[in-house]
């Protein structure tokens, strides 16, 4: 099976992290945060990824190289030297991808579509499942929220079908509103039927229930963090530590081996080849691989020459 990470965005708002490293390369549990989803991915029988690439392109190819477990799915990388969306991102990906392998998506080969910036774990399977029986064109995977109408909600009604897309409160009688999670499970003439560039839902989501087409929306329950802001960032580590996120919890600190400590961490993970100097403590950060620090922090960021403020 084949999937879509999307990995070209700019990540303004986790600035200025991402002016040193695109947002799906930044360390997670010393990781970068986009190996979680190619993790995801492969374990929902995903063989082969193609994930997009514009802003530090050639630092988000080297992060996830680097990051790569043996047997792990085959990586391909589709440069956009202007950013072509997530609709023409979608479609230009595949064909970057669909010509690496000689081969393109067979008529019933779905795509899977991901988010490389995002901690989700949503059940595929499931997903799949809900493609198949409903034998749609494409389908969103949503989720509950106190307000969906805040990010664009979609509705659906009672089968499961998606009836209204970007529509206003109230709901109408008969559906349910949900937001959208990014993750798509698409049809090979979807795939085929997408722009060359633009919005995904505005794009190709909209038209196609305009014109009848069978879209599926599948309701996750899985946690779901956008890691979008400095405090965000952080707090999905601490998850990690503290057994958030559905996650068990850890031990108080992650320490990549190469990394020279000799001051005192709290609920801290350490890069590789980063320093920690005597009488620093840290608690509650993160530090980058190969950052000296010699002065102590809390609820920080600490990447090269940033102390990003993270409370």
């Amino acid at each position: 099976m084949r999937a879509l990470v999307f990995a070209a965005g700019l990540g303004t708002r986790l600035r200025p992290l991402t002016d040193v490293l695109p947002k799906p390369a930044v360390p997670l549990w010393n990781r970068p945060l986009a190996g979680f989803a190619l993790d995801h991915l492969a374990t929902h029988g995903v063989t082969e990824v193609v994930l997009n690439t514009h802003h530090l392109a050639a630092k988000m190819a080297e992060a996830l190289e680097a990051d790569r477990a043996p047997g792990g799915p085959a990586l391909t990388f589709a440069h956009e030297p202007v950013l072509l969306g997530t609709a023409g991102g979608v479609r230009h990906g595949v064909d970057v991808q669909s010509s690496a392998l000689g081969r393109d998506l067979a008529a019933d080969e779905p795509l899977v579509v991901f988010n490389g910036d995002v901690r989700f774990e949503p059940d595929l399977a499931a997903a799949l499942a809900t493609h198949r029986r409903l034998g749609a064109y494409a389908t969103m995977v949503l989720r509950a929220v106190d307000d969906p109408f805040r990010f664009g909600a979609i509705e659906i009604d009672d089968e499961g079908r998606v009836r209204r897309l970007l529509g206003r409160a109230p709901t109408p009688p008969g559906l349910s509103a949900f937001m959208f999670t990014g993750v798509h499970v698409l049809s090979a003439r979807a795939v085929l039927d997408l722009p060359a560039e633009g919005c995904i839902v505005r794009r190709g989501y909209v038209p196609w229930v305009d014109r009848g087409e069978r879209i599926a929306g599948h309701v996750e329950a899985a946690a779901w963090r956008d890691l979008g802001t400095p405090r965000e960032y952080l707090a999905a580590s601490l998850d990690m530590f503290r057994g958030g996120d559905r996650m068990p919890p850890r031990q108080g600190v992650s320490i990549d081996p190469t990394a020279r400590i000799e001051g005192e961490l709290h609920e801290t993970t350490v890069g590789r080849g980063a320093t920690v100097a005597p009488g620093v403590r840290l608690e509650r950060c993160i530090v980058w691989p190969d950052t000296v620090v010699r002065a102590s922090a809390a609820d920080a960021i600490l990447g090269g020459e940033l102390v990003v403020d993270a409370r």
